[in-house]
């Protein structure tokens, strides 16, 4: 089952961090100063994570309006019933 998040910072808590994602593509990522990656290895690295972080938030809102539709369904039945 898909993570609810209840706030940007508690979804931004659950990426992966930038050095284990440079790690995993093989690129070599510094504590400190970077300047000598280039853009696309920079790209790289904000891809992965930036897209991870899509992921999360459509499911989250898909989540959300799921919740929404069953409660509005549920009072469309309750009305019918009474």
């Amino acid at each position: 089952m898909a993570e609810n998040y209840d706030s940007m910072d508690e979804l931004d808590a659950s990426l992966p961090d930038k050095h284990d994602v440079a790690k995993e593509l093989g690129i070599p990522l510094d504590k400190g100063y970077n300047g000598d990656l280039t853009t696309k290895e920079v790209g790289k690295i904000g891809g992965k994570i930036g897209g991870e972080k899509v992921r999360k938030m459509i499911q989250t809102a898909e989540n959300q309006m799921a919740k929404e539709d069953t409660r509005d369904i549920y009072a469309i039945v309750s009305d019918l019933e009474d």
